[in-house]
């Protein structure tokens, strides 16, 4: 017997699809930035979380003109050559996701600047359950579960690399 199950999402703000890949939540699935040759989709709930959250971890503190204290600097941590094993990695996630976890908590309290969000798109936690960093290819693997408000979880994929 097929049944489908759909969420309404009337009434809610949606974003424009940043993160490819992000389409079946019960999966362990890659996330990559998405390119510009597809047609944009909108995404809302755990999508929505799951790619406000990566963006920021993927963002350096600086670089977003607007608000200079956006980002979680993981990439800067990478790329100046912090992590060069696990235990830098897990040391340089942490850091990066006590920031995001933080900022994103901040905008969904802060309803007087930011459009409120529905307890599937809040972030209740995230946690790092694997890492890994290969000198030889220059690239560090994270898997990342996110639970939202709302009981909603989703584990997802970060490829870094440095080629």
């Amino acid at each position: 017997m097929n049944t489908t199950t759909t969420t309404d999402y009337t009434g809610r703000q949606l974003d424009v699809e940043l993160l490819q890949s992000i389409t079946k939540p019960a999966e362990l699935i890659p996330v990559t930035v998405s390119n510009v040759s597809t047609p944009p989709k909108l995404v809302a709930g755990i999508q929505k979380l799951v790619q406000r959250y990566a963006l920021l971890l993927l963002t350096n503190v600086g670089e977003v003109k607007f608000d200079q204290e956006q980002g979680g600097d993981l990439m800067r941590l990478l790329l100046e050559g912090y992590v060069q094993d696990v235990g830098q990695l897990q040391y340089a996630f942490a850091y990066a996701n006590d920031r995001v976890t933080r900022m994103l908590n901040e905008e969904d309290i802060n309803t007087d600047l930011y459009v409120a969000s529905s307890p599937d798109e809040q972030i209740s936690t995230a946690t790092l359950m694997d890492a890994q960093v290969d000198k030889v290819t220059s690239t560090a693997y994270l898997r990342v579960y996110i639970v939202s408000q709302a009981g909603e979880d989703f584990t997802f994929v970060v490829p870094v690399t440095r080629k």
